[in-house]
């Protein structure tokens, strides 16, 4: 399944009726113990995020609430300058039922640019709520300012091919709010500027549709062991599915 962007975007009605017309469950997608270890990442956690937002159903709008599953890997090297680079590599399965002929995938119109953004924004949720899913991926990425396809590849994920999509995305980030004793904190709307390689590729699967998000520095050489490790994902299908 490949992410093409879309020219429209996600429609948000304000008017109507309010309430929550339905709560969609996802079933969690992982990477087995045996694909991570030997190339040196680590498993951080795997939980289950709520995602509310409204849906338009005819003249009414109601609040949808999808539970999507998040689970995170990462492996930190040093650099050639003494410090650390880290690789992280972000699982989500969403579901993709349908109500009304419209699917309950909160990604399901958003642009590539919208669904890397909207991953970033889901790692930093389940954050709050576990303390780290991956180590190292920035969680408090406030913007992706610019994403360029630089190469497309075909792995065979879940049964099927699909294409992992690489791109180079400049993001903008929070200041890390840690200083020394002596040094004063930065100011709270501080922020850098950071070049990373997004590794990005979508599979249905079941009734979820399985994201895989790889991020690193662009100085750091990752690609293949990632794409790999998408290719090692294992989702859980109901037997009644």
């Amino acid at each position: 399944m490949r992410l093409l962007p879309l020219s429209l975007a996600v429609v948000v009605l304000l008017a109507g009726c309010t309430g929550t017309l339905a709560e969609v469950h996802s079933s969690p997608a992982t990477i087995p113990e045996t694909a991570y270890t030997p190339v040196g990442y680590i498993h951080g956690n795997t939980t289950e995020v709520p995602l509310t937002y409204p849906l338009g159903i005819g003249p009414i709008t109601r609040d949808v609430t999808v539970y999507v599953w998040v689970s995170g890997y990462s492996r930190t090297v040093e650099n050639a300058g003494g410090g650390n680079d880290t690789a992280g590599l972000l699982v989500v399965s969403s579901p993709n039922r349908k109500i009304e002929g419209q699917s309950v995938n909160p990604f399901a119109q958003l642009s590539n640019r919208g669904v890397v953004s909207e991953l970033f924004e889901v790692v930093a949720e389940a954050d709050n709520t576990t303390g780290g899913v991956v180590d190292g991926m920035s969680a408090n990425v406030t913007e992706v300012a610019r994403l360029e396809e630089t190469g497309v590849q075909n792995r065979t994920v879940l049964g099927q091919t699909v294409e992992v999509v690489t791109y180079t995305a400049t993001v903008r980030v929070e200041a890390a709010t840690t200083a020394g004793p002596s040094e004063p904190e930065p100011s709270a709307d501080a922020e850098t500027t950071r070049t990373l390689l997004v590794h990005l590729m979508a599979v249905e699967h079941g009734e979820d549709v399985v994201f895989a998000m790889g991020v690193h520095g662009d100085d750091m050489d990752e690609d293949e062991t990632i794409t790999s490790l998408m290719e090692a994902i294992e989702h859980e299908v109901d037997a009644g599915e």
